[in-house]
């Protein structure tokens, strides 16, 4: 073959490529190879959370008392065991465990929907842990709300909704914020999420637009007045923890309730 040919050759797939990089840096969501977006029918467990809230790390911590080996994460994708031993107590007592799928979701803005898709294809979510670094500035928090504000959309379209447990980590730092305090702020951020979805929906039908976004719609209607989380089909559940520190007991126990009383 021509030299010159193999050079032009060389330089298009080159060329290709960066365009294919540019644009994944310029869109919403990243593609993860190998995963497919079907059923599932196992009784599951969700961590989600932004990126460095200790996802992984509560991860590697459960199923290495699983007696899985500790495993590795790359941003873009997720931790996945489907023969998660549950529950936890049951390695140290008579009581009988059963199998689950657990999975750890990247926090990447770019991979939120991979969240979205595990919600929307389980129909068994015995829980979600929604992890948050409790030290985080305001700016982060309200990040970390509207997160928590698009999951609860999808959530609270399931029968009863789910289960949902907000695990306040690195509890033991000095800059951490009280439960109570997290608490407060989440609820206003997605108060405030919630009257600007219901304003747009106002908006869409005095224009005539048609709007077809039920999952807004579902969570928007679900709440009156000054959301707080009480008003869920869902039962949320705040705490705090160190994972570090392997200050996660109330954690655990929040996961083997679900277990023990579905």
């Amino acid at each position: 073959m021509d030299s010159n040919v193999i050079i032009i050759t060389i330089v298009a797939i080159l060329l290709a490529s960066v365009a294919f990089f540019l644009f994944q840096q310029n869109t919403n969501t990243v593609s993860i190879p190998g995963l497919a977006k079907q059923s599932n029918k196992q009784p599951t467990f969700i961590i989600a959370g932004l990126s460095n809230s200790g996802k992984t790390t509560l991860f590697n911590s459960l199923t290495i008392k699983n007696g899985f080996k500790m495993s590795t994460v790359t941003s873009q994708e997720p931790n996945i065991r489907t023969n998660f031993k549950l529950p936890l107590v049951g390695n140290e007592s008579d009581i009988p465990q059963l199998s689950f799928k657990l999975v750890e979701c990247p926090g990447h803005q770019k991979l939120h929907n991979f969240v979205y898709d595990e919600i929307k294809n389980s129909s068994s979510i015995r829980g979600l842990i929604y992890m948050i670094d409790s030290t985080l500035d305001p700016k982060k928090m309200v990040e970390s709300a509207k997160f928590l504000y698009e999951i609860l959309t999808r959530t609270e379209r399931k029968a009863n909704g789910v289960d949902i447990l907000i695990a306040c980590n690195k509890s033991d730092q000095f800059s951490s914020r009280q439960v109570k305090t997290i608490k407060q702020i989440l609820e206003t951020e997605i108060d405030n999420y919630r009257k600007l979805s219901v304003s747009n929906i106002s908006k869409s039908n005095e224009d005539g637009t048609d709007f077809d976004d039920d999952e807004t719609k579902q969570l928007s209607v679900s709440l009156n007045d000054q959301f707080n989380f009480e008003k869920l089909e869902g039962h949320i559940h705040i705490s705090n923890g160190s994972v570090l520190k392997n200050k996660i007991e109330s954690w655990t126990n929040w996961i083997d309730e679900r277990v023990v009383n579905p």
